[in-house]
């Protein structure tokens, strides 16, 4: 088993300690573990979240990559970053990532229209095409960014907190956009991550069933698999349930990165 996405203690919603994530991870089995912790450059510039601690980017490389070597023998790690993509925060991301040696970079969408989408505040002013619409629009854009990234996560995230009746993303209500986007992923040669901290039991991924299917059809090969755990019993969650639905759709392989290039798992 692989894990292309998690937290520790440096992020600001994560009380693990790094440590006790990799002997988790050695304990579950994993062959591999990255630990992608929030680098949060675009809230800096949105006042009302100046009471988010940012991560101590120093602190975070010089760590994991002494645990990287520390463990070496035992189980394979990736020094990780998720990136929250705003266009304001592109030359905070460029400027500051410089000079650190990083194996895997998500870029994902936390914030749209200057926004938290995980807030309700975001949805009360907005219908569910607006919302989800917009959103997209942002993870379109966020895939022309001038800093490296590797892999593109949790796409449909908005509907984690989304409020309405239904908040199921569908596919067809912004095929579109949707099919731009993947396209464009592929295009680039950037994994799609599936994210099991997904909607509940009816849609235990992200992005959802019928978006992966389409993302084959189009050609697309490139799949990372990442918990988002913030907490080591979640390290891997889901992972059977992703790997059995990737193997029923002709999905041969999960992908995990070393120095940003891919290196393929089989299922």
């Amino acid at each position: 088993m692989i894990d292309t996405h998690t937290h520790c203690t440096h992020s600001h919603d994560s009380k693990e300690q790094p440590r006790d994530m990799i002997e988790y991870a050695i304990a579950r089995g994993l062959e591999y573990l990255a630990i992608t912790d929030h680098f949060d450059g675009e809230l800096t510039l949105l006042p009302e979240f100046d009471n988010i601690p940012q991560i101590d980017l120093a602190r975070h490389f010089e760590e994991l990559i002494a645990l990287k070597e520390e463990y070496k023998d035992t189980i394979e790690i990736g020094v990780g970053i998720e990136c929250g993509y705003m266009k304001e925060a592109n030359s905070i991301y460029l400027q500051q990532l410089k000079g650190y040696a990083t194996d895997i970079v998500i870029n994902s969408v936390h914030t749209v229209e200057y926004e938290d989408c995980y807030l309700k505040s975001y949805f009360d002013k907005r219908s569910k095409r607006q919302a989800y619409g917009a959103y997209l629009e942002a993870v379109r854009e966020s895939l022309d960014c001038p800093y490296v990234y590797d892999s593109v996560g949790h796409l449909g995230y908005v509907a984690r907190k989304a409020v309405y009746p239904d908040k199921t993303f569908y596919y067809a209500d912004h095929a579109d956009l949707i099919d731009d986007i993947l396209k464009t992923v592929i295009a680039k040669g950037k994994s799609l991550e599936i994210n099991s901290n997904g909607l509940g039991e009816t849609c235990p991924f992200l992005p959802t069933a019928e978006i992966l299917i389409r993302y084959k059809e189009l050609g697309g090969e490139l799949l990372t698999f990442g918990s988002d755990a913030h907490l080591k019993a979640r390290i891997c969650d889901k992972y059977s349930i992703v790997a059995e639905f990737l193997k029923s759709h002709g999905f041969e392989y999960l992908f995990k990165y070393i120095d940003h290039k891919p290196v393929a798992v089989k299922l």
